[in-house]
């Protein structure tokens, strides 16, 4: 009896006519790294397309593997063709543009097609979440005569008989005052079909009555608008950067944007970068447009199955999310937004590690779109684009709407002040009074420190050993909520102990350091009658905690917002007028060529919080590094000055944006096997773009900066290439000549690295 193989596979006696055939390449949901033929039977012609998910047989053994089609036509057979076994799916997840999109993402960040592929489709809808069929009936042939039945049967056979289109069976049963039985015996006389189909759901926010508030915009503003709706008219690709101060209305901009391509008949993307900015982003826009839909991991899966089917179907023409929004399956999209586009979370931090921002623009350029990236603190990349690349466009808001003044700063140097003021003080002099006149005033304010917990490390003064992770290379955190350290890697828990661990020491372990935590119980001692709440992942878990909190600072129920890096960003309160940097300089402390942009982002956007209303705004901001360049003028708000400098000391090192990166990270539990993997990775590699005359500069491979995390050793090597094309070409050659195959039980390749911890 011939194998399942066997009769798959054309024998030598087949006619030559067989040796055409409609095939099919896929990419397979597999770690492998390459494209698939396979032939489609003749009962499944006409039902396999690209973009459709497929299982097919892989391997000797014909083991069903799922994968994705990439492109079907008529062919001439090379070699054997397995058969395609079935389709997943009713119809193709994914558009050929997007899987255009797909390819580049794999080549470009060194990653499987397919599953880069599958991490453009939410996993809610691959399962089918948020889906509700229903029952419906219709009339099968017109001609068919009623005046044979009677009572119930004849009811309902006239409601469906006369009936446009099938009809809910609940709906048809109760308007007839019958029971589902009925139906039944109408269906077995063979006079009405029953079937089941998937019922319509709400994906998007309806609102058919838009409101629009009445103000003024400002000449730059009216200026940008013009020349962004240009852009979008003229339907071609252009990068529109929006650089413009805090509170310059750049939102205005944005919802002016989106209407022009609603207009035109066309959709919208706007990407913000954290779940606490969707929430009130959504708010806004859903009170000026109708049929808004949002997509973040804070959704539920049906929320999130529900929303992609309402963008697919085009029922939603704005489309607000975080990183993942930018697969949003489109049909007609006219413009992609990109706000606050420095943020560092618009990078993926799993395979493939892209970058949101860059994702879009590569997506502008396929679909001939404009692409619109907004923010007060462009990134160094953007920020040299637009003065080197002749599609961006930089357009510029100098002022605040309705000729509001920025916010007035002050720097307190806490070398200076801790020389003056005996016992611990998480906040200066200057800034308790500058609050108390904020909170006397009935005003609200913000205050950052840009990390969680309530101590930042816990250490034992006697020996001066430092508690730290048993899984990572990291101090543990001490969290007064929970009376635990924490990792905030590998998220182990730890009581404090009594007593130190080293044998002859009988030290007691302190705690020391700062952290939001310790902010909050600060501020509790010194302004007892004050309301205050904090903000930040230990206590947000869910998109819920954020819409809820900010609403509240939005209605005025409490009166200081603490929080971490997120309170920095967007957010917009009109009563807010104090804003207060507990420590400007955490960031700093990492070796990290990108530490002094990250430092001056942060604090020219959270003072940026503050003087949004009629009330002028004020800036307290603390730091022990006070003569740094990012510093000066960040308090300064001189982004060009800072941007001017940091960009001479990059190009001077040959660092990014001048030059591409690319990091290879190897981890495995055996520190030695670490150790080799990377040293051998490192060494092929220098030797193939010798070898290819590819140029490159290959750093020897050595212990990451934090080498444990949770469990794994780690070892890193970094590369910088002159250009893109090099970094490609390098790509290409490493896949190709198998130097990323996993000699380790981990390798991470990350191309345009944010982070080198």
């Amino acid at each position: 009896m011939a194998s399942r193989a066997d009769r798959a596979t054309p024998s030598l006696l087949d006619p030559p006519t067989l040796r055409t055939a409609i095939v099919a390449e896929v990419a397979l949901l597999r770690r492998v790294d390459r494209i698939y033929s396979y032939r489609v039977p003749p009962d499944l012609a006409g039902r396999i397309s690209p973009g459709l998910r497929v299982r097919v047989p892989f391997g000797r053994n014909d083991k069903p593997v799922d994968a994705y089609c990439l492109s079907v036509s008529e062919s001439e057979w090379k070699s054997t063709l397995k058969p395609i076994l079935e389709p997943i799916d009713a119809a193709p997840l994914l558009s050929e543009k997007m899987i255009e999109l797909g390819r580049w993402l794999a080549t470009y960040y060194a990653a499987p097609l397919g599953r880069t592929l599958d991490l453009m489709i939410p996993a809610a809808v691959k399962r089918g979440a948020g889906v509700r069929h229903v029952r419906v009936a219709r009339w099968i042939d017109p001609a068919i005569e009623i005046d044979a039945l009677k009572g119930k049967q004849k009811a309902l056979a006239a409601i469906l008989r006369d009936a446009t289109a099938p009809i809910p069976l609940e709906d048809a049963c109760r308007a007839a005052d019958c029971t589902s039985a009925v139906a039944k015996t109408l269906e077995k006389k063979g006079l009405i079909a029953i079937e089941s189909i998937e019922a319509p759901s709400a994906g998007a926010t309806r609102n058919p009555n838009p409101s629009e508030p009445a103000f003024e915009l400002n000449a730059s503003q009216r200026a940008a608008i013009d020349q962004i709706d240009a852009a979008i008219e003229a339907a071609e690709f252009s990068v529109q950067v929006l650089f413009g101060v805090t509170g310059s209305g750049k939102t205005e901009v944005y919802i002016r944007a989106i209407r022009r391509a609603i207009e035109l008949g066309r959709q919208a993307i706007m990407l913000v970068p954290e779940i606490a900015l969707t929430t009130q982003t959504v708010d806004r826009l859903a009170k000026r447009f109708d049929r808004v839909a949002t997509m973040h991991s804070g959704a539920t899966d049906a929320e999130r199955a529900r929303a992609w089917r309402a963008i697919a179907s085009g029922d939603a023409h704005v489309v607000i999310g975080t990183r993942s929004a930018i697969f949003a399956p489109c049909p007609n999209l006219g413009v992609i937004i990109v706000d606050e586009e420095q943020e560092p979370s618009y990078k993926s931090q799993s395979a493939p590690r892209y970058h949101t921002r860059d994702v879009a623009v590569k997506l502008g350029h396929l679909l001939g779109i404009p692409i619109v990236l907004g923010s007060a603190t462009p990134s160094l990349e953007t920020w040299l684009n637009t003065h080197r690349r002749r599609h961006y466009r930089l357009i510029r808001l100098p002022e605040r709407v309705r000729g509001l003044a920025m916010p007035k700063v002050h720097l307190v140097d806490m070398n200076e002040e801790h020389r003056f003021r005996p016992g611990v003080h998480m906040m200066s002099r200057e800034m308790e009074s500058r609050l108390k006149e904020t909170l006397d005033r009935r005003e609200q304010a913000v205050l950052l420190l840009n990390r969680r917990g309530y101590a930042s490390y816990v250490h034992c003064p006697k020996c001066r050993n430092v508690l730290r992770c048993r899984h990572c290379d990291v101090n543990l955190v001490y969290h007064a909520s929970s009376d635990r350290m924490q990792c905030h890697y590998c998220r182990e828990r730890l009581r404090v102990p009594a007593s130190c661990s080293t044998i002859g020491c009988d030290g007691k372990p302190v705690k020391f350091g700062l952290g939001t935590e310790r902010v909050e119980e600060e501020l509790a001692r010194k302004f007892p009658e004050v309301k205050a709440r904090r903000i930040d992942s230990d206590n947000m878990t869910k998109s819920d905690d954020y819409t809820e909190i900010l609403g509240a600072f939005e209605r005025r129920e409490f009166d200081v917002l603490i929080g971490t890096q997120m309170v920095a960003k967007g957010l917009d309160f009109p009563f807010v007028s104090f804003v207060g940097v507990i420590s400007a300089d955490t960031a700093l402390a990492f070796d990290d060529f990108r530490a002094e942009e990250r430092t001056f982002q942060l604090v020219l956007q959270v003072a940026g919080r503050s003087g949004r209303g009629d009330a002028p705004g004020q800036v307290v901001v603390q730091t022990f590094a006070a003569e740094t360049a990012p510093i000066q003028h960040a308090v300064a708000g001189q982004y060009e000055a800072f941007a001017n400098g940091e960009l001479k000391l990059r190009m001077d090192a040959g660092l990014p944006p001048y030059t591409r990166m690319m990091r290879l990270v190897v981890a495995d539990k055996k520190i030695a096997q670490a150790r080799r993997a990377a040293e051998t990775i490192t060494r092929e590699a220098a030797a193939l773009f010798t070898k290819h005359r590819v140029q490159a500069k290959v750093t020897p491979a050595q212990e990451a900066p934090i080498q444990r995390l949770r469990g794994m050793h780690r070892f890193d090597t970094t590369m910088i290439f002159p250009t893109a094309a090099a970094l490609m070409d390098s790509v290409r050659i490493l896949k190709d000549e198998g130097v990323l195959r996993p000699r380790a039980e981990r390798i991470v390749v990350d191309v345009d690295p944010i982070s080198l911890q």
